[in-house]
């Protein structure tokens, strides 16, 4: 599943010599597991990720933004493909997160159904 996130990270223009890069994998991957982490985003990922990450738990969200931010500046016509609208403003983390998410999600179930044909 990382090899997924990190090409859905890499389409954004997200690369791994970004501080939130990892933090930003793995919040995707915790809400992968489970994808009502991200209705308590604070308790469900960004304290499970700071412990993985050795950091504050506002670091995480800190760094997650800061890239969410990269992406509205740099790479919006990626970012609203993967997330199937035009976004009026720039998106909040858990937001970010969620659009990652679905999108791995969809594609994941457009797999299965093209493979039961």
């Amino acid at each position: 599943m990382n090899t997924v996130i990190e090409e859905k990270l890499n389409s954004l223009g997200v690369t791994k010599n970004y501080k939130g890069y990892r933090q930003l994998l793995l919040s995707v991957e915790l809400a992968l597991e489970d994808d009502f982490r991200l209705e308590s985003v604070f308790k469900e990922i960004y304290l499970p990720v700071s412990v993985k990450c050795g950091c504050p738990y506002y670091t995480v969200e800190r760094n997650i933004r800061t890239l969410s931010h990269k992406i509205w500046k740099k790479n919006k016509a990626a970012l609203f493909k993967i997330a199937g609208y035009a976004l009026s403003s720039e998106p909040s983390v858990s937001e970010l997160i969620a659009i990652i998410v679905a999108d791995i999600q969809r594609e994941s179930m457009h797999t299965i159904s093209n493979s039961a044909v």
